[in-house]
């Protein structure tokens, strides 16, 4: 027989539960442990009376919480013994304080009773509902509006960090910095957040070193106090997670150019990762080119390396051959070596993954200075910008195309850099599309979190599995949920699993003043491209 839960356990168990619930929508396991560790869900504790749940009702809800998400999962999951311990605390009070029984029509539709007492449970302990909005409008009142580091009343400070002394780091760099200040302006015109006017402080990481990189987050953090970072546009993306756990603060709308992006609880990509693009192009190329023999070219760097060996992996199941691989560095002064060894390889199809344009930019001057062009064409990634007609010129038309994770260039996101970021006019690229997404993505969740803006509320809001979507033009949408930061099963439709393959057929890439692709077409054989097939 089991030892009776004491009455005041069986009180606590359903914001225990809840906490539970959190670390279960944030992604579960060590992985996302850091942001549940911080979920606020005692927020509502200070004012139990505006509560319109009973405990039993509470528990019920999470009963029936368990019991349907482990019927998704069915047996053998690594939660599952989370799960039953978790179950039988709860069995044990319900038994203890159980719930009167349920008429028989309620009885009848027990999926949309359990909808509707999940949605009452989430009402009570996150951030949406009557009782919530009211319990933080009064701490955040009690605080002044000085809810967390960088926030006050009227105004939340945010953070970015970027390489401008990259090459061509006036073309790339500083259009990304315009256009999150640009976002900013705009949503601060539509009232900020709940009143909260945006600000951004920029930091300059050079050509993005690791060194500098991590003391531009320490100046931002100690010196500037940062809410959070909008963006982190640097080669040390990669280098800098430790940094962003040590002092609890999240990066939202970051580049992805390390795959651990996707797997950090403190990032948070509006970009698909470069290992993603990499299996979409592939598969693309498989699909539409199918070429008997290929090239690559490939950053010397660990994650443009992966990129590559997941081309070469999809492609030489395919049947072609890799024919040659060319290694390259960032700052390579002439491709003409690499290119006469291309030429004696002679492959139909190149595939490049080196994200840093200036090099693909000397490969193209160069191979045109050579008369050189492989007779199925070239693809890779990261060139989907309004200066790329003008760097690549004539040679490449009509026989180049690139992926990118948004539709270029749409409406709203035009209009919005043509006010506000006029010195975008020709520079923008699809990593300022990313970075106004992610500010978007910043504005949604602060004010679905509400008053009482924390980090930790903020970062719990973001990865409890919710969807947020661009405008339709962009076409994209993405869920930092656990089966899209880790594994097997991203979904299809979100920016993990699907982006776009565009043409270059013209000099011209300045962007039609209604906001459409000039000199970029989608491709006639296959515009929506997959990570999967």
């Amino acid at each position: 027989m089991r030892r009776p839960v004491p009455r005041s356990l069986r009180a606590a168990l359903p914001v225990a539960v809840a906490a539970a619930l959190l670390v279960s929508a944030c992604g579960g396991g060590s992985n996302s442990g850091d942001v549940a560790e911080a979920a606020p869900v005692g927020d509502t504790l200070a004012n139990p009376q505006d509560s319109t749940d009973s405990t039993a009702a509470l528990v019920k809800a999470v009963a029936d919480y368990l019991d349907a998400q482990a019927s998704k999962r069915g047996k053998g999951s690594p939660e599952d013994a989370a799960t039953r311990a978790l179950a039988e605390a709860v069995a044990q009070a319900q038994a203890d304080d159980p719930l009167p029984a349920a008429p028989a029509a309620t009885q009848k539709a027990p999926v949309q009773q359990t909808k509707k007492q999940v949605e009452s449970l989430r009402a009570a302990n996150s951030y949406e509902g009557a009782t919530s909005a009211k319990a933080n409008a009064r701490i955040a009142a009690q605080k002044n509006g000085i809810t967390d580091v960088g926030v006050t009343q009227d105004s939340i400070k945010m953070g970015t960090v970027t390489m401008h002394g990259m090459a061509l780091g006036n073309v790339l760099a500083t259009p990304l910095v315009n256009g999150v200040k640009a976002t900013f302006a705009s949503i601060n015109d539509r009232g900020g957040v709940l009143g909260r006017r945006l600000s951004l402080v920029d930091c300059d990481d050079g050509p993005g070193e690791v060194s500098r990189s991590k003391a531009c987050i320490k100046k931002l953090v100690q010196q500037d106090k940062v809410f959070a970072f909008l963006g982190y546009s640097s080669w040390a993306s990669a280098s800098v997670h430790s940094d962003l756990a040590t002092y609890r603060i999240p990066a939202i709308g970051t580049w992805a150019y390390s795959q651990t992006e996707w797997q950090d609880s403190y990032m948070f990509p509006t970009h698909m990762s470069m290992i993603h693009e990499a299996m979409a192009n592939a598969h693309w190329v498989k699909n539409v080119i199918k070429p008997k023999t290929y090239g690559l070219v490939c950053l010397a760097s660990p994650e443009m390396q992966l990129a590559c060996q997941q081309v070469q992996q999809i492609l030489d199941e395919s049947g072609a051959d890799l024919v040659r691989k060319l290694d390259v560095a960032i700052s390579e002064t002439s491709m003409s070596a690499q290119i006469l060894s291309m030429r004696a390889a002679n492959p139909e199809h190149i595939v490049h993954y080196v994200i840093n344009p200036a090099t693909m930019v000397k490969f193209m001057v160069e191979a045109a200075q050579q008369g050189y062009y492989p007779s199925k064409g070239i693809s890779g990634n990261h060139l989907a910008a309004e200066v790329l007609g003008s760097l690549f010129g004539q040679h490449p038309v009509g026989r180049y195309w690139t992926n990118t994770t948004y539709k270029l260039w749409g409406p709203e996101f035009m209009a919005t850099m043509n006010k506000y970021a006029r010195g975008n006019k020709g520079l923008n690229h699809h990593i300022v599309q990313s970075s106004y997404v992610g500010a978007l993505v910043f504005e949604k969740a602060a004010k679905t979190v509400g008053p009482n803006l924390t980090r930790e509320r903020l970062m719990a809001q973001l990865a409890n599995g919710d969807v947020y979507t661009a405008d339709a033009s962009l076409d994209q949408r993405f869920s930092w949920a656990p089966a899209e930061r880790y594994g097997q099963n991203w979904n299809p439709e979100y920016g993990q699993g699907r982006e776009y393959m565009y043409k270059y057929t013209s000099t011209n890439t300045v962007s039609n003043p209604d906001g459409t692709p000039s000199g970029f077409e989608p491709d006639p054989d296959q515009f929506v491209i997959y990570t999967n097939r």
